[in-house]
Formats: structure tokens, C-alpha cells, sequence
């Protein structure tokens, strides 16, 4: 049986290897992804009389 140090030590080096590596994801994907969740349509388009 582990003690709660080890335990700690063993699944806090994981966590913090996963939680890198999602967050090295993010910053690589960030410029791919933008493009999706940015609208190229703003609202004042949408107005009448907007975008003149």
C-alpha cells in the first residue's frame, strides 16, 4: 500500500505532465482554431446602413 506522500508525488507528476501538454496543445492549435470559433461577419455588418 502506497503512503499518501507517494500516492501525491507519483499522480501529481502526472497531472502536471497532462495539464503541460494540454496546454502546450492549446497554444499550438490557437492559431489553427481561431478561424472556426471567430465570426468574419460582425454585427454592425448587420445594421441597416452599416459597413458603408
Amino acid at each position: 500500500m502506497m503512503a499518501p506522500k507517494d500516492w501525491l508525488a507519483r499522480y501529481g507528476c502526472t497531472a502536471l505532465i497532462v495539464v503541460s501538454f494540454a496546454f502546450i496543445g492549446a497554444i499550438v492549435a490557437w492559431p489553427l482554431l481561431h478561424p472556426l470559433w471567430a465570426p468574419q461577419v460582425t454585427i454592425a455588418q448587420f445594421a441597416p446602413g452599416g459597413s458603408r
